[in-house]
């Protein structure tokens, strides 16, 4: 009988165990599975959910964005301030896509978690960041650069009528550490009051200050001439002058002309102009460039500084004598020279009324009696190219181009001591220049010549000019515009 009893209490218990663990079963399929509802805790951006579907969720957090965007932010610096909203900075997110995402953040929640936190006592936080606008932000930087940022100048050297050689004191500049100041800026969202947030500057150094060019003087110069009727290329030359102005040197440091006057493109505001291209002259951009190039390696050989890299032109030109220029082409052909003296020294560069200046100031001591001059070891005669056009009348010519001939040269750098005696000479380079053909255009051949078969008079050229100085390429009258473009 006891047993019976026994057996009824304990089949009694396990129904009751089984009906209480079917219910809970059930009670929690439907409060983790099946409710639609966010649980006890979970806050989203600190905002509570709790209880929330998915779209009154995403409604909520419209509600709290829109009034979290009317934050007010301020931007200071000393007496300069720039108010704005966290709004008129971000991209607007999409609350409804937040709160799908963290719906299916929450399905993916540890069971037991949810278990242990039906009374809501922790918090189950996913934040929001905040995405803000690139060109908003760069917008605002502008503006700010506007009011706080100025550029520093270098010290310079000018001369004055009265004092002569005067150093101008360089200023220091002001520039907006633009990311250090914008990390200041809430990364997400959440309840907070207005922002205050200092616009973090910095001083800018000069490159060259008023101690580096204390007495300094002019150590050597050199002189080279163009023709200033022609617009675009003394356009050039100017424009390249310029970028080489005010230019420091440090000792020890290696000088590169084309890393100093940059890249030469229509949009640095560089004009077509004659240029030599293989063994012809010819329209093409920045024409001029060599003559600002080749006036500073001359003024480089008369201040004794070491030049590093250095090529010719093809062709010999007008404005230094044979030797002693300097082409340069952005990319393939630089001019280089290394301060090679124990302190530093700086270019003062002009251009002007047709006459383009380079000038090398240094300290005093470094300044020496240097000579440059040239042997002509063999010289080449031009060749003469007649062609014939169809639109010119029978039987006429036209020189199209004089022709001139080719050199090969030797340049020498002579150093005298003060009392005139040779300290040292060296070689600087053994150039080949090629003859420029004559180049005469014919009309075509007909058989109506004139009674005695003589050609009608020809369109002569300007006689030759004799090459009286080894040092100059001898050249007749149009070649010698040509060339001078170059």
């Amino acid at each position: 009988m006891i047993q019976v009893k026994w057996r009824s209490f304990i089949i009694y218990v396990l129904v009751l165990f089984l009906g209480i663990s079917a219910a809970l079963f059930l009670y929690f399929y439907q409060v983790f599975y099946k409710s639609q509802h966010f649980l006890p805790g979970v806050r989203i951006a600190a905002i509570n959910v709790d209880g929330y579907d998915q779209n009154g969720a995403a409604d909520l957090l419209t509600a709290e964005f829109n009034y979290l965007s009317d934050t007010g932010i301020s931007f200071y610096c000393r007496d300069y301030q720039y108010d704005t909203k966290l709004g008129d900075l971000i991209d607007s997110p999409d609350p409804r896509e937040i709160a799908v995402e963290v719906w299916e953040q929450e399905r993916q929640r540890n069971l037991l978690s949810k278990l242990l936190n039906l009374d809501g006592a922790e918090t189950i936080e996913y934040p929001v960041k905040i995405t803000y606008n690139a060109k908003k932000l760069e917008d605002m930087g502008n503006d700010w650069k506007k009011h706080l940022e100025s550029e520093c100048t270098d010290a310079r050297l000018e001369m004055d009528p009265v004092k002569g050689l005067v150093v101008i004191p360089a200023k220091k500049g002001v520039k907006i550490d633009l990311e250090p100041t914008l990390a200041a800026l809430p990364g997400e969202w959440r309840p907070t009051e207005k922002i205050n947030i200092e616009i973090l500057v910095s001083e800018v150094e000069p490159k060259i200050k008023e101690r580096d060019l204390q007495g300094m003087g002019e150590i050597a110069s050199f002189t080279t001439w163009y023709n200033p009727a022609q617009i675009d290329r003394s356009h050039n030359v100017i424009l390249a002058t310029r970028a080489l102005n005010t230019t420091m040197v440090n000792a020890g440091e290696v000088f590169s002309f084309n890393k100093t006057v940059g890249p030469r493109l229509p949009e640095g505001g560089y004009r077509d102009a004659m240029v030599i291209v293989g063994d012809k002259f010819e329209q093409g951009l920045a024409g001029g460039i060599c003559q600002v190039s080749s006036t500073l390696y001359n003024a480089c050989l008369l201040a004794g500084l070491k030049i590093t890299e250095r090529h010719n032109h093809n062709l010999a030109v007008a404005y230094v004598p044979l030797g002693q220029d300097a082409t340069v082409a952005y990319g393939s052909q630089d001019f280089c020279f290394r301060n090679n003296l124990g302190d530093p020294i700086y270019i003062w560069a002009q251009a002007g009324n047709g006459k383009v200046i380079m000038t090398i100031y240094g300290k005093m001591k470094y300044k020496q009696k240097i000579q440059v001059s040239h042997i002509v070891d063999q010289v080449i005669d031009f060749k003469e190219i007649r062609e014939t056009k169809e639109d010119m009348a029978p039987g006429t010519e036209k020189v199209e181009q004089n022709g001139s001939p080719g050199y090969v040269v030797r340049s020498f750098r002579t150093f005298f001591g003060n009392d005139g005696s040779v300290v040292r000479q060296e070689q600087l380079a053994r150039d080949s220049y090629r003859p420029l053909s004559r180049l005469v255009y014919v009309g075509p051949v007909t058989e109506d010549l004139p009674p005695g078969g003589e050609m009608p008079e020809t369109e002569a050229s300007p006689p030759a000019i004799p090459e009286e100085n080894q040092g100059e390429s001898a050249e007749t009258g149009s070649e010698a515009e040509v060339r001078d473009a170059l």
